[in-house]
């Protein structure tokens, strides 16, 4: 009986056994599955915490020169980085890249040889330029630079203006639209900081650069040194184009040679022969005109220019000091020969003019609302109407002008009311003009009508007139002055653009340090 009991015992002894390890299996299994979703709940927790818009906001991804950048802020500066490069490469029509709007930028490969995607060249663009601003804000702190009021309230109509722009598109809050526009973390407080931070950077920089003065002695003998590059050179032009041979119609290239040599040296010939006929500057118009239909108007062969801008085949002749009004060239170019008329060099010593002026704009007609455009009998009513309106206008402004005292501060106190002209006070100064006989040509600011009357040497403190404008409409415009000379403003600007470039060049620009949490950036 005890041999069947033992075996009897032994068989439960083995199924309690295999039971304990059964029980200690589904144990274990449990932990591990417990153990594996509390992992992904945490790794999931850590992500969704990672890309909250707080940590966004909060956690550093790029450091430079000892300032942090959140991805939020980062993210802002990328997309404009990004709109301005579209917009810089759609000014030249495919002259430069453009990826795929429609698609992510880290998936469209930039760079063939290393790699790069579009995502990659924007964020390398960005962090250069970040880096620049980083440079000026550190100088800034370490002059004790603080921001003007006038600056503090540009950041205030900047806000506004966002504002305002979102409620037009139907964005139910500022922060939406920012978001939009920005990235998904942004919002009022971090735009503001933004501003701050970009305005801070520009106005120290604008800072240094007014911050240089020169004496009238220095400007004098900048200009002096450099007078062969500003001084203004008028003269005319005229291009006789060779009529050169076809390649293809050649079996021998030697032949081709020669009879591309003998069209240049006809075009060489023919030049010669109206340059014998050209005895003045009258008689250079005509042959110009006889010589093709498109150069009879006497602005078509006209060149102002700058001597730093003088073509190179011109330039050692004009340049030339015994240069004299009426001297002719003829000389060889590579497409046939070049006529050459001297009129005259200008200096640029002469006083700039200021003005302030009401404008009463002319409503635009576009011809392409109307069937005929611009012959359309419609057009021409419409053009004639806008006129009346804006002529009228200017009547009823030119009457509460006159009333009393014609001055600048009357003219001001009508501004709000009734000018279109967004420049404050309507205030114009230094205006320069380059002109010859009497003639305007080029101007630097204003159309030539009003051109031909402020710079009229005549022209006293405080003279007014109503000048109708053919591509404004009508301007109530009062002469307030003479500025300083052209030439020392010349010499000024070009003397300021030099040391503020060195001044940029001398400052130090720190390496970005890109963290891990870089991997957070929507790109």
């Amino acid at each position: 009986m005890s041999g069947m009991f033992d075996k009897k015992t032994d068989k439960i002894a083995k199924k309690q056994a295999l039971t304990q390890k059964e029980e200690k299996e589904r144990k274990k299994r449990k932990i591990v599955a417990v153990t594996i979703c509390t992992v992904f709940v945490l790794l999931l927790s850590a992500a969704l915490v990672l890309n909250s818009a707080f940590i966004r906001r909060a956690l550093p991804v790029v450091t430079i020169d000892g300032v942090n950048f959140s991805t939020t802020e980062f993210e802002y500066f990328f997309n404009i980085e990004y709109m301005e490069y579209m917009e810089f490469a759609g000014q030249f029509q495919g002259m430069f890249p453009v990826p795929d709007a429609g698609r992510a930028l880290s998936a469209q490969v930039q760079n063939e040889e290393t790699g790069a995607t579009w995502a990659d060249f924007i964020a390398e663009r960005t962090l250069r330029r970040m880096a620049e601003m980083v440079s000026l804000y550190n100088a800034a702190g370490e002059y004790g630079f603080v921001l003007s009021q006038e600056s503090l309230d540009l950041i205030e109509n900047e806000v506004f203006m966002r504002q305002l722009e979102a409620n037009m598109h139907g964005w139910p809050n500022l922060n939406s639209y920012l978001q939009r526009m920005f990235g998904f973390s942004i919002n009022e407080q971090a735009y503001r900081e933004i501003l701050n931070f970009v305005m801070t950077a520009d106005s120290f920089n604008m800072h240094i650069r007014d911050s240089f003065t020169y004496t009238d002695q220095q400007l004098e003998a900048f200009y002096a040194e450099n007078a062969e590059s500003l001084d203004v050179f008028f003269y005319r032009v005229l291009n006789i184009s060779a009529d050169m041979p076809f390649e293809d119609d050649f079996e021998d290239p030697s032949d081709f040679d020669a009879a591309t040599a003998q069209a240049l040296d006809d075009a060489n010939e023919l030049a010669s022969q109206i340059a014998e006929g050209i005895t003045d500057e009258e008689s250079f118009i005509i042959a110009a005109g006889e010589h093709s239909e498109w150069l009879a108007d006497p602005a078509a062969t006209l060149r102002v220019q700058m001597g730093e801008a003088l073509e190179a085949d011109l330039s050692s002749w004009l340049l030339d000091s015994s240069r004299e009004y009426g001297d002719v060239l003829v000389t060889p170019s590579e497409r046939g020969a070049t006529i050459a008329y001297f009129i005259s060099r200008d200096s640029n010593n002469y006083r700039t003019v200021t003005m302030n002026q009401i404008l009463i704009s002319r409503e635009n007609v576009d011809p392409m609302g109307f069937e005929l455009g611009e012959e359309d009998p419609e057009y021409l009513e419409a053009v004639e109407l806008a006129r009346q309106v804006a002529s009228e206008r200017a009547r009823v402004v030119y009457e509460l002008f006159t009333a009393g005292d014609t001055s600048v501060e009357v003219l001001i106190a009508l501004m709000d009311e009734h000018s279109d002209d967004t420049t404050p006070e309507g205030f114009y100064e230094n205006i320069a003009l380059f002109s010859y006989n009497g003639t305007t040509f080029r101007s630097m600011r204003l159309v030539a009508e009003i051109e031909e009357w402020i710079f009229d040497e005549s022209r006293a403190l405080g003279d007014f007139e109503m000048i109708e404008t053919a591509a404004f409409g009508y301007h109530l415009v009062i002469f307030t002055g003479l500025g300083e000379y052209f030439s020392k403003l010349m010499a000024e600007d070009r003397m300021r653009v030099a040391d503020h470039t060195q001044w940029l060049e001398n400052l130090s620009v720190g390496e970005p340090q890109r963290h891990g949490a870089f991997i957070l950036v929507s790109m």
